[in-house]
């Protein structure tokens, strides 16, 4: 295993604790935000081996962590928002915002273009993603509520 990507998935669960402490989550839960901010990346980081782009790993890395996120809800009786939102934290875009704006104020059009587009897809991948995972358990409670 990479060096970097050890480094990379550490980081990522330590700002998801960060994240959870600056959202007040539960102390107890705060290596559960660990876990999922690990995963997410980790699901990533695979998904962009395998794909290579960034829309495609994104969307998979946010539909598992909700998954993730939902199943914690469950089990720790707990809104799956909190999970959501400290899990997702490796994934948010910031350098490619980041490297967007610097290149608009460059002048540098075509560059500030890409990162646009890269953070463009970052975004909506997070935002598909979490739309389908949280659609598919929807429907599979509605599902289970009308059996009672």
């Amino acid at each position: 295993m990479n060096e970097t990507l050890i480094v990379q998935l550490i980081t990522g669960a330590i700002g998801s604790i960060g994240f959870g402490i600056l959202f007040h989550m539960k102390k107890k839960y705060l290596p559960l935000a660990a876990a999922g901010g690990f995963i997410s990346w980790m699901v990533f980081i695979l998904g962009k081996a395998f794909w290579g782009n960034i829309f495609l790993p994104t969307l998979f890395a946010s539909f598992v962590t909700d998954v993730y996120a939902e199943i914690l809800a469950r089990i720790c009786k707990e809104t799956s928002t909190s999970f959501f939102v400290t899990s997702i934290i490796p994934l948010i875009p910031g350098s490619t915002l980041y490297y967007c704006m610097n290149s608009i104020l460059e002048g540098n059009t075509v560059q500030a273009l890409e990162y646009g587009r890269d953070t463009f897809l970052f975004a909506f991948g997070i935002a598909a993603g979490m739309s389908i995972a949280w659609s598919i358990c929807y429907f599979l409670r509605s599902i289970k509520k009308n059996k009672k």
